[in-house]
């Protein structure tokens, strides 16, 4: 099941942009990063929780053999506190709530669980990890920290272009923002040891109580032809500022996940 939870920590998403927005976009002119940032923050999450349905599928392909799984997922989000998910097919398959300082999550299907810290996750992802930049993941913002960090600007692909004047040790990054709303359309982050492309996208954002949502969600975490996972995620339901609960409570008898 580790793949199952590995999933919803590394969102990626597709660009729907259409042709009638690439052809306005054509000749656009490049502005400072500063501004970038600034047209950007202003469609920052701000409510108080998110509650969602949605349905993910995931390709797995590993030395030419594929794996595709569907499954429909609860997603439940008290900003910058909780992280709150449970997934189903036809049964519950595994329940999760992560905070600013631990990570929880078990699996009825085998009866196995994990308590602690983010060391699990990190595991998973093979780098350091943190809640805020799972939660931004989530919501359509960037993993990188745009407050501190500078970056060089330039029009790409009919879109703004932030790349960082100091790149990770680890990964080479870039990001990428919609002319029109300056709501974030993808991330990439390359790996100089191993050469994977991690790449994150975000389209159909959608006007909730004056707040930009991305609807739907495609991961592609690429190593080779014969060796990549492939993730959609798309929001069929989603509400903000509504009350929420986050249940969770491993069943007695479980056994716990060991590394």
């Amino acid at each position: 099941m580790r793949i199952i939870s590995f999933l919803f920590f590394l969102l990626v998403l597709v660009s729907c942009e259409s042709k009638k927005e690439l052809v306005r976009t054509k000749g656009l002119k490049n502005i400072s990063s500063k501004r970038i940032i600034k047209k950007h923050n202003t469609t920052s999450f701000v409510a108080n929780s998110l509650d969602s349905k949605l349905k993910v599928s995931y390709l797995v392909k590993n030395k030419g053999k594929s794996t595709r799984v569907n499954l429909k997922v609860t997603l439940r989000i008290f900003k910058d506190s909780i992280i709150w998910i449970k997934g189903s097919k036809l049964i519950n398959v595994f329940r999760a709530k992560i905070t600013p300082s631990s990570f929880s999550y078990y699996s009825p299907i085998n009866k196995r669980y994990f308590k602690g810290d983010f060391s699990l996750l990190e595991k998973m992802l093979g780098t350091k990890v943190t809640f805020q930049q799972l939660q931004n993941l989530l919501i359509g913002e960037s993993i990188l920290d745009l407050t501190t960090t500078k970056y060089f600007s330039e029009v790409s692909e009919g879109l703004y272009k932030l790349i960082p004047k100091n790149q990770s040790d680890l990964y080479k990054s870039s990001l990428f923002f919609n002319p029109v709303n300056f709501s974030l359309n993808k991330q990439l982050l390359n790996s100089y040891e191993n050469n994977k492309l991690l790449q994150i996208q975000y389209g159909n954002y959608q006007k909730i109580k004056e707040q930009l949502i991305p609807k739907k969600i495609v991961i592609k975490a690429l190593e080779n032809k014969d060796n990549f996972t492939v993730i959609d995620i798309e929001f069929k339901s989603l509400v903000l500022n509504k009350q929420i609960t986050t249940p969770f409570r491993i069943p007695s008898g479980y056994k716990s996940i060991k590394f």
